[in-house]
């Protein structure tokens, strides 16, 4: 792949969807347009999407971008992802009990809930749809059951 030396034209836009923090398919779009510009801003929102986005599959795409651009962090190279989600049980049940409280639901309800959860917590949900994939649904119907 060859490497534009010069900043997009698209660069502001980019930088929106690189900091859209409800869904993890625009942030991967913008990693593998910017990995296309070796500039000083596609470089910094690579690093930054590489060190701390919660999705591994974007995290790790920006990694390899940058390490590919050559990006060092202080002089080292940047670190290895980790697969790491960093919710924990405390996070979602308090988010899980909020959202409970906010449809004021008596029985659990799926499509009501989703709703609801992806206004509370737009990045949880983000995070944990792109974790859990095709089992999101049961995950939540087992939460809800656990934690409300």
């Amino acid at each position: 792949m060859k490497i534009i030396k010069e900043e997009p034209a698209n660069i502001e836009e980019l930088k929106i969807k690189a900091n859209t923090k409800d869904d993890w398919k625009v942030r991967m779009e913008a990693v593998k347009e910017l990995a296309k510009y070796d500039c000083q801003k596609s470089r910094y929102i690579l690093t930054k999407l590489a060190t701390s986005d919660r999705v591994f599959a974007v995290k790790e795409a920006a990694f390899y971008a940058a390490r590919f651009m050559g990006v060092t962090e202080k002089g080292e190279q940047l670190p290895t992802p980790r697969k790491k989600i960093g919710y924990t049980k405390k996070a979602y049940a308090k988010i899980f009990n909020r959202v409970k409280r906010d449809t004021q639901m008596e029985e659990f309800n799926l499509a009501v809930f989703k709703k609801q959860f992806q206004v509370v917590s737009p990045e949880m949900y983000d995070v944990m749809q792109y974790e859990k994939q095709e089992d999101f649904d049961a995950w939540i119907a087992d939460s809800y059951a656990e934690f409300c």
